[in-house]
């Protein structure tokens, strides 16, 4: 493998910085969604989206809401923090891993 197709550990590294952007804002999640987490954050490998996995114990669609709703606020934070040229849209989404998880305990349960 040549230096040159050695994959770049640099969405990595903004992803992490994602994800301490992000966090303290789940917690002004609204108390209907129940804990909301965030599974995972995946930067484009042009670092131009970085898509933002979230999970709920009870409304995962009002999280994301609530998150997308600060979605300015949240951009500000990553290009403070990351004071790089090019600074990843954030995009909110329902993890469905999660989803298929409760559906295989429905299933087992039964």
């Amino acid at each position: 493998m040549s230096p040159s197709s050695k994959p770049s550990k640099r969405p990595l590294m903004i992803a992490s910085v994602v994800r301490s952007v992000v966090a303290p804002f789940l917690r002004g999640c609204p108390p209907v969604c129940g804990i909301v987490s965030l599974t995972d954050v995946e930067v484009s490998s042009d670092l131009s989206y970085a898509n933002c996995l979230v999970s709920a114990l009870k409304e995962p669609g009002q999280a994301v809401e609530f998150l997308e709703s600060r979605h300015s606020e949240l951009q500000r934070g990553l290009a403070a923090a990351l004071q790089a040229f090019r600074i990843p849209k954030v995009r909110f989404k329902i993890d469905p891993r999660t989803e298929r998880g409760r559906r295989i305990d429905e299933l087992l349960a039964q």
